[in-house]
């Protein structure tokens, strides 16, 4: 028999408040779950593990935290509308990663922040590592940078409502005049850079995905340590990018 309408089943209720405390935290901890939703410690951990059998989480084999799951990440790519986008992204990022040895990632724009939909880890023993079903603050990220440049200024302003900008690392754009000017040079070299922005020691390049009508759809990025991707060295792949991004917007073509 289903429940009246507005009375919730608190097993449901709890296994939803469980997932939506991914959106201000990457790891989810027994004890935080348990003082969250007021429950026992034991509690917790089954509904954890059983969110975890369903593919809605995993567990950090290193902190023994849980993070978000294959299946909740699925879930969300679907939502926004960029499962036929992966498909169609993925034989581009893979050659891009091939042909750069670096970690390429495909990303996309919600809100004022980027989400990792797809990726292709880099050859290196040291690269940057896969982040996808990841979101990160859109102003201090390279793909970010080119979402942003793509949308009209009103549309800029209702993302970024106040003069300041929080997020990032201590590099990071934090006014969003500043980011106005940064968006407009984006818009003029046809890419964005991140040098440390995001992540300490962290450099990477993105440019942008079209469709048919121009529209950007997505943005492409390659990422890698600082100490291997320079500002030169960042530099000499600016045309690889933009080549494989005009392809992929071929495709969706």
């Amino acid at each position: 028999m289903s429940a009246p309408a507005g009375y919730p089943i608190e097993s449901v209720e709890n296994a939803a408040r469980v997932l939506l405390m991914l959106r201000e935290r990457r790891i989810l901890r027994v004890a935080e779950v348990a003082a969250e939703l007021g429950i026992a410690r034991s509690s917790a951990h089954r509904m954890l593990t059983t969110l975890q059998s369903q593919g809605l989480l995993r567990q950090e084999p290193v902190t023994r935290g849980y993070g978000p799951g294959t299946g909740l990440i699925q879930i969300g790519v679907a939502v926004i509308g960029a499962t036929d986008l992966r498909a169609e992204s993925r034989p581009t990022i893979e050659r891009l990663c091939h042909d750069l040895g670096e970690t390429v990632h495909l990303i996309v724009l919600d809100g004022s922040e980027i989400v990792f939909i797809d990726g292709v880890e880099g050859r290196h023993a040291i690269r940057a590592a896969l982040r996808i079903g990841d979101r990160a603050p859109a102003h201090a990220a390279a793909a970010g940078k080119v979402l942003l440049a793509a949308l009209p200024r009103e549309q800029l302003r209702e993302r970024y409502p106040g003069g300041r900008i929080r997020g990032g690392t201590n590099k990071a754009i934090s006014s969003r005049r500043v980011l106005e000017q940064e968006l407009e040079t984006v818009r003029e070299q046809g890419y964005a850079t991140n040098f440390g922005e995001s992540e300490p020691g962290l450099h990477a390049i993105a440019a942008p995905v079209r469709d048919a009508a121009g529209s950007v759809r997505a943005a492409i990025s390659v990422s890698g340590p600082a100490e291997r991707l320079a500002e030169e060295k960042l530099a000499s792949h600016v045309r690889t990018l933009l080549d494989a991004a005009d392809r992929l917007s071929t495709v969706l073509s």
